[in-house]
């Protein structure tokens, strides 16, 4: 059996039809002796409705897919690179791109019978973050079987910087325009005088070489500054989902403990009925005993 072909097939069906599925195949695989799918089948893992609606947008709209995957290379790229202004462009642009991508699963979800909560959606978004500094799993996504949602990062946790990289500062820095000595006095100099120029000149290029230390530390400093302003504002952006996700699920909760006492009760008021149910059929045989041994009493003294 193809497993890849299997795999393909599970994971564009809807979570409700998945489970009964995968265990037909994975009996299929069985009956034909064939031990290594039935296990790699069976072990497939039922997807969420937001992974469900990311793979759904990936097979529907393979451009899209293909947009995020370049835009997570580039990402990549610049933080290896630490190119500061082309990180912090790039940031900016994958708010907009993800937020438009996971309207357009929404739609199409819909389209194929499954309209996503406000807390699903940001589950999609949450997705399409993680696939950003995840290139195999993105890959997997672009494919239309992604099995699971990709662990939460923060920035580009685990990716390192190219050893050799350096800062770029997000703009060049100006130079000052160099004003024009005034000419020197046509005088006869002693021989000292040639000894003082030369110890200037070395001072001159001392200078010049520690501002170009300085500003190199400051172009570093500059980059640094706005990679962890980029990361400090995902984290945000990740604590207010998940603490919205957090209230919408106390709220799911405390709806479902609610429906539990209510069942609760319904199921206690039942059990009372019953009681009351079987004393009077107890009773009720006991008088329909009681009456036919009369019957039958009555019977034999006519006789």
């Amino acid at each position: 059996m193809d497993v890849d072909a299997v795999v393909l097939e599970l994971y564009g069906l809807r979570p409700a039809d998945f489970t009964a599925a995968r265990d037909a195949r994975a009996a299929r695989a069985r009956r034909e002796k064939d031990t290594a799918a039935a296990a790699a089948i069976a072990a497939l893992r039922k997807p969420t409705l937001a992974v469900w609606a990311a793979n759904l947008l990936a097979r529907t709209h393979p451009d899209r897919a293909e947009a995020l995957l370049r835009l997570g290379t580039e990402l990549r790229r610049a933080y290896r690179e630490l190119d500061g202004a082309q990180l912090r462009a790039l940031s900016h642009e994958q708010h907009r791109v993800i937020a438009a991508l996971a309207a357009e699963a929404g739609h199409v979800a819909a389209g194929a019978g499954e309209q996503l909560r406000e807390s699903v959606v940001r589950e999609v978004e949450g997705i399409f973050h993680g696939l950003l500094a995840d290139e195999e799993t993105a890959r997997q996504w672009a494919a239309g079987c992604l099995r699971k949602a990709p662990t939460a990062a923060v920035g580009f946790e685990g990716l390192e910087p190219a050893p050799d990289a350096v800062p770029r500062p997000a703009a060049a820095p100006r130079r000052t325009a160099e004003v024009p000595a005034p000419p020197a006095a046509k005088t006869a100099r002693p021989a000292a005088d040639k000894d003082t120029t030369v110890v200037d000149k070395d001072t001159t290029a001392a200078g010049k070489d520690a501002m170009a230390a300085a500003r190199e530390r400051a172009a570093q400093a500059s980059a640094a500054l706005q990679m962890a302003e980029e990361h400090l504002s995902e984290a945000a952006a990740a604590r207010d989902r998940a603490e919205a996700d957090a209230a919408e699920l106390r709220g799911e909760l405390a709806a479902l403990k609610e429906r539990v006492e209510t069942a609760q009760r319904a199921a206690r008021e039942a059990k009372r009925r019953q009681r009351q149910a079987e004393q009077a059929r107890a009773k009720a045989e006991r008088t329909a005993q009681q009456a036919a041994r009369r019957l039958a009493e009555a019977d034999r003294s006519g006789g």
